[in-house]
């Protein structure tokens, strides 16, 4: 299992409108059932994604030390892209700011969360929710196929290494999962807590996440292209 693709993946997962959704479904009727629709549902599509992307990369030829240079535009293309992701979502966050000190931010962020809880109100619109919000892979977690794929695993390991780069890069909705299913009552409160606290920062640590995996990824394509 490579432990850059694990790396990448909890980058990956720093995906504020999957915390809002996820923590949404605590509120209303049918909790457990909703929130396992969605959360099945997004652990099916960004699975099957990854899979069409491990096998497209391997037949195109850009992964592997035997195609070092297209592995190596690749990387640096991902990075570059995640570095115009950072700088863009950073601007937003000084957006953000800037509304919430003159005091708009909170109306907007209401509407865009009874936006969700619509899509919310039953199990085959959760369903559906979960795939719409993970149908499009993140260049992060392109980044992540990537090293699976540059690895040297037989097939089936490659398959098992991305089900658990899957695991990782969903963690901030399954364990939310987990308390709602468990505990519904008592963590429908805390997640409040929670996604007020992603409603502060949610974009910040996207900023962060972007930029980390973007100099890694830059760094990298830069040093095997020169190598």
């Amino acid at each position: 299992m490579p432990p850059q693709a694990l790396a990448l993946a909890f980058a990956a997962s720093i995906y504020p409108p999957a915390v809002v959704a996820v923590i949404a479904l605590g509120r209303g009727e049918q909790v457990r059932s909703r929130v396992l629709a969605f959360v099945v549902a997004a652990m099916l599509i960004t699975y099957a994604v990854g899979t069409i992307l491990l096998f497209l990369l391997d037949d195109v030829g850009v992964t592997g030390s035997h195609h070092l240079t297209p592995s190596a535009a690749l990387d640096l293309a991902l990075g570059v892209l995640l570095l115009g992701l950072a700088i863009r979502l950073r601007r937003k966050q000084l957006a953000q700011q800037r509304d919430r000190d003159l005091g708009t931010s909170a109306e907007d962020t209401k509407k865009g969360t009874s936006k969700i809880e619509r899509y919310l109100e039953s199990r085959r619109l959760a369903f559906v929710l979960g795939i719409t919000l993970y149908v499009l892979p993140s260049p992060i977690y392109i980044a992540a196929v990537k090293e699976i794929s540059d690895a040297s695993l037989s097939t089936s390991g490659k398959l098992v290494a991305l089900f658990v780069t899957v695991a990782v890069m969903l963690w901030l909705i399954e364990l939310p999962m987990l308390a709602l299913v468990l505990f519904p009552a008592r963590a429908s409160s805390s997640l409040e807590q929670i996604n007020a606290w992603f409603a502060r920062n949610g974009r910040l640590l996207a900023v962060i996440a972007c930029a980390g995996a973007g100099a890694y990824l830059s760094i990298k394509g830069l040093v095997n292209l020169t190598g």
